[in-house]
């Protein structure tokens, strides 16, 4: 697919993350994506991500398009969980799985970096009309959830990539 290029920036030195990220997005059109970050978080809480729909800036007035933005705490210790919706099994939906509370588990800040992009990922590839999924929280999680076990087929924990 032939995509316009969006801005990659990477300030907590994870560039195997974002090029894993930026090779799952190849498969998508990225026209209306202006940026993608991966930056560091230092309070008291593991991580934060953001998907910005298109807008216009209110003092600019400047259009923007999608703009992603994932932040992971570079001084917090193991280890690495947070609580958030997820798709809980369920017999009595058809779907199969109900939104529920669920705990995301992650080896190491590499995993829970790949696992945030991969849901604000999400964010973006559902309101752009991408992916046949509604755009929730919970199905957010279970396309992270996704990402991350590919990613963890071809990089073991730290960063260090598979070469066989």
């Amino acid at each position: 697919m032939t995509n316009r290029p969006y801005v990659l920036i990477d300030k907590v030195g994870m560039p195997h993350v974002v090029d894993y990220i930026s090779g799952k997005l190849s498969d998508y059109d990225t026209t209306m994506l202006d940026w993608v970050k991966l930056l560091p978080l230092s309070k008291s809480t593991l991580l934060h991500g953001e998907c910005t729909f298109p807008g216009e800036s209110p003092g600019r007035r400047v259009e923007y398009g999608y703009r992603i933005r994932a932040s992971v705490n570079v001084v917090m210790a193991p280890p690495f969980s947070y609580e958030h919706w997820g798709r809980i099994p369920s017999t009595k939906h058809e779907q199969g799985w109900v939104s529920g509370d669920q705990t995301f588990h992650f080896g190491d800040l590499e995993e829970c970096a790949v696992h945030t992009l991969s849901h604000e990922c999400f964010h973006f590839l559902s309101n752009s009309g991408q992916v046949n999924l509604k755009d929730t929280e919970a199905n957010a999680n279970w396309w992270g959830d996704q990402w991350l076990e590919r990613y963890r087929t071809v990089v073991d924990r730290g960063g260090q990539l598979r070469l066989f």
